[in-house]
């Protein structure tokens, strides 16, 4: 499995707001905990992202659901029919 956010980061994103509240309007302590919480918050949607991303590719994996060798092999003979037509004789 990849690294799962968990319920750790969420918790930390929540703790960072919260603190951040503490901080008069307009400080800088205030502007860096929203900064904070905002990139954690991207961080975990994109690692959420990943992870289903990996999950839907196992699951696919897990289907063994073969190409299809027709096109597949029309393929290869047509981009070998092309090859050899742009050699030169």
């Amino acid at each position: 499995m990849l690294y799962s956010p968990g319920p750790r980061r969420p918790a930390y994103i929540r703790e960072v707001k919260q603190l951040g509240h503490s901080f008069p309007e307009g400080s800088y302590g205030r502007r860096n905990r929203q900064a904070i919480a905002a990139r954690e918050t991207r961080v975990a949607t994109r690692l959420r992202a990943v992870e289903h991303a990996y999950r839907m590719a196992l699951e696919r994996e897990t289907l063994h659901i073969p190409p299809e060798p027709a096109r597949t092999i029309h393929y290869l003979e047509e981009h070998a029919r092309k090859v050899n037509d742009h050699r030169p004789s």
